[in-house]
């Protein structure tokens, strides 16, 4: 009795797998897409380890929104100065891709004027409620007060004191954004809808 209780369990659990990865494989397409969390940027609402289910259509309908979480390439070749060569050249001896996947959270869109001050973000002078973040705002490379001009957005990571994002390379360009973060899927215990 004990040992079938332990075969469904066992079984229960291959299903279980076999089924994530059979969904990961049918979905990996030119509308849906997963994407692995690797940095911690976002705790502690995403993790490192942790697989999303992304929209990549939604936004050829739609414009991204404040409080949208996005997977985008970040593009370090903004100007053809001798450090971005020295990347370039590291990237290509190395056969690492010169475009890396980065997950942020909207904070601004076009239009909107940033402000960072006291370690809160002000969006047109408003104070915004981040009950998400970890850590306090502070300056970087950027300077502030910030208008975020047509086509682009300001992103911030949610552990604001790891995240590398708009505060030091500056506003994204719309046409970098690969998707919006729908669904988290792995681990398993932890799925659910991300915001």
């Amino acid at each position: 009795m004990e040992k079938k209780k332990i075969l469904k369990e066992a079984m229960s659990w291959i299903y279980t797998i076999a089924g994530a990865l059979i969904l990961v494989t049918i979905l990996d397409t030119k509308v849906f897409a997963m994407v692995q969390v690797q940095q911690r940027s976002m705790e502690n609402t995403l993790h490192e380890g942790q697989e999303l289910l992304v929209d990549k259509v939604s936004y050829g309908f739609t414009e991204p929104k404040r409080g949208d979480i996005i997977i985008f390439l970040e593009n370090r070749s903004k100007e053809n100065s001798f450090e971005d060569f020295k990347i370039f050249l590291d990237d290509v001896t190395q056969k690492k891709q010169q475009n890396t996947r980065l997950v942020k959270r909207v904070i601004g869109i076009p239009g909107d004027e940033i402000d960072l001050r006291d370690g809160y973000v002000y969006v047109n002078g408003e104070k915004l409620n981040e009950t998400y973040t970890q850590g306090t705002t502070v300056t970087e490379g950027i300077n502030f007060p910030l208008k975020v001009s047509e086509g682009k957005l300001f992103v911030l990571g949610d552990n604001r004191e790891v995240s590398i994002d708009s505060r030091s390379f500056g506003l994204i360009d719309k046409k970098q954004v690969e998707g919006k973060a729908r669904l988290r899927i792995w681990p398993l215990d932890k799925i659910s809808s991300v915001k």
